[in-house]
């Protein structure tokens, strides 16, 4: 499949097709190797990383959701979301193997704080099935202020639009995508791709083909 095909804003209302072939331009560049890609996401590497790969969110990535889509990849049972230097876990969720490997866990918790940093931690098997824990990721809300009350919104405005011309649900989802990727949000528009309980052929390549990109990347080694 070519990842063009997968991008098109077809099916999107008029208003939105030239905004959105925009925010997608910059996923192509993220997929092609190009500047977004960068050092928050990746597979937990080196000697004593866990081998899991980090997709959304990324390590110590800015995020605009208060209930962020978390995306991982690796042969997981759990994870975990801990306040910043706390302890014992506020969150932890169980993971389903799939085929891919990949994992989509939607946070169902109370709403994350905006301006608060938090991590993740990831439980799993290695390759020899020996269980293995990653370490702590973390990663941040957008505090509140100017640029969030206007991402709220230039968001809600976009809703709105996409809700009175009927958008389909995958179209809703690209368009997100494409939003936060205008806006350097990657992890939510990560989430937003990533988020589709019932993906098309031509989605469901398109996630694989990011967490393809994505997982050829090493993280920076931890402290």
């Amino acid at each position: 499949m070519a990842i063009a095909a997968a991008l098109s804003p077809s099916a999107l209302p008029a208003a939105e097709s030239h905004r959105t072939w925009l925010g997608l331009g910059r996923l192509r560049t993220f997929l092609s190797g190009g500047p977004l890609q960068d050092n928050n996401r990746g597979r937990d590497g080196g000697s004593r990383g866990s081998g899991f790969c980090l997709i959304a969110p990324g390590e110590g990535e800015m995020v605009w959701a208060v209930e962020p889509t978390l995306v991982f990849q690796g042969d997981l049972k759990s994870a975990a979301l801990f306040a910043a230097a706390a302890e014992e876990p506020f969150w932890l969720a169980p993971i389903s193997p799939t085929a891919t490997f990949v994992a989509t866990l939607p946070y169902d918790g109370d709403p994350l704080q905006p301006g608060t940093t938090y991590e993740q931690q990831l439980e799993g098997f290695r390759i020899d099935f020996s269980p293995v824990s990653s370490r702590r990721f973390s990663f941040q809300i957008m505090p509140e202020g100017e640029d969030r009350d206007q991402i709220d919104a230039d968001l809600a405005q976009l809703d709105a639009e996409l809700t009175q011309a009927g958008a389909a649900t995958e179209a809703i989802a690209q368009a997100r995508a494409a939003f936060f990727f205008e806006r350097n949000l990657t992890a939510d528009a990560l989430g937003a791709l990533f988020s589709v309980a019932e993906p098309s052929a031509d989605l469901a390549a398109l996630r694989s083909a990011i967490a393809e990109s994505i997982c050829r990347q090493t993280l920076p080694a931890g402290e």
